[in-house]
């Protein structure tokens, strides 16, 4: 019984989609799952059994960067990703669990908020991976293009730590990175034979906690051979999209 992880990290989702594709593959199942932000995106197309339209979607995206706004009431929107989500019905029997995470602000404060999407109906599913992924931003002025040119995530979070202070986010719900960018907690509690980390970061410390629960060889990290960089989180360009997809694609052959 094997149990996936999906961190979050924009764009960076393709290298992710390449991975679990060529996992499904070679008939890799997982039977619990945790995904933050793009990972709760693509968290979705496994549990409704459309690994085929995963790479499909990641390798035609094109979010142009032209004159559109992308930023809406203080956050960037994600409505194309989520779009593609709203078309799909079916449901992997296979899969027991599938936890995605958010932020809710209250009291200029943030909560992690942690669902397990198998126990919800369809919009309340697409609700909670909504959220999951929902940036904050406070350039309402920037173009799309612009902000996915110019986005620097540590820069976009210290922004928000000050808005936060303001109470400008009050009775917001957002990105599940904000606050944890490494949503393993799940696994202690629904245990698994096999772990297997999809992240985004070279060299990844796996978080202390868990190692308390699994035994070192029994946690598999598939990090990607480039060091991605700031502004990669918003890189929505196919050429670059395909590359980090066959990127992981072809990591996910020497995975046991």
């Amino acid at each position: 019984m094997k149990g996936l992880f999906l961190q979050g990290g924009g764009a960076k989702g393709a290298f992710q989609a390449g991975v679990i594709y060529g996992l499904y593959e070679r008939g890799f199942k997982f039977k619990v799952i945790t995904g933050t932000s793009i990972g709760a995106i693509n968290s979705y197309f496994i549990y409704t059994d459309n690994i085929k339209e995963l790479k499909n979607t990641w390798t035609n995206l094109v979010i142009n960067g032209d004159n559109e706004k992308i930023h809406r009431k203080k956050v960037i929107e994600n409505q194309e990703l989520m779009n593609v989500l709203k078309k799909f019905n079916g449901i992997n029997d296979y899969i027991k669990s599938v936890y995605v995470n958010y932020v809710e602000v209250k009291n200029r404060k943030l909560k992690e908020r942690i669902v397990d999407i198998t126990k919800l109906n369809k919009k309340e599913q697409l609700k909670s991976i909504k959220y999951s992924s929902l940036l904050p931003c406070r350039d309402k002025q920037s173009t799309k293009g612009e902000i996915m040119e110019n986005f620097d995530s540590e820069k976009v979070f210290e922004e928000f730590k000050i808005d936060l202070s303001k109470g400008l986010y009050e009775g917001y719900n957002l990105d599940g990175g904000i606050l944890n960018n490494d949503f393993l907690r799940p696994f202690t509690k629904d245990k698994v034979d096999k772990l297997y980390l999809i992240t985004f970061k070279n060299n990844y410390r796996i978080p202390k906690y868990i190692t308390k629960h699994y035994n070192k060889e029994d946690i598999v990290v598939i990090e990607p051979r480039r060091a991605f960089k700031p502004n990669d989180t918003l890189r929505f360009q196919k050429e670059f999209l395909i590359d980090i997809f066959n990127e992981g694609y072809e990591i996910s052959k020497n995975i046991s």
